[in-house]
């Protein structure tokens, strides 16, 4: 089976959301995490 690449945008409690999400899902882990100024990406 192909892996999946899931992106999830939040404005608030995204922490709980990547546990919840991690917990749920057999052998998943998060990779990466890039957080967003007002001023944009980067």
């Amino acid at each position: 089976m192909p892996a999946i690449t899931p992106s999830l945008w939040f404005d608030n409690d995204l922490e709980e959301a990547m546990a919840h999400y991690t917990a749920i899902f057999p052998n998943s882990s998060i990779e990466t995490i890039e957080r967003y100024t007002d001023a944009g990406p980067g």
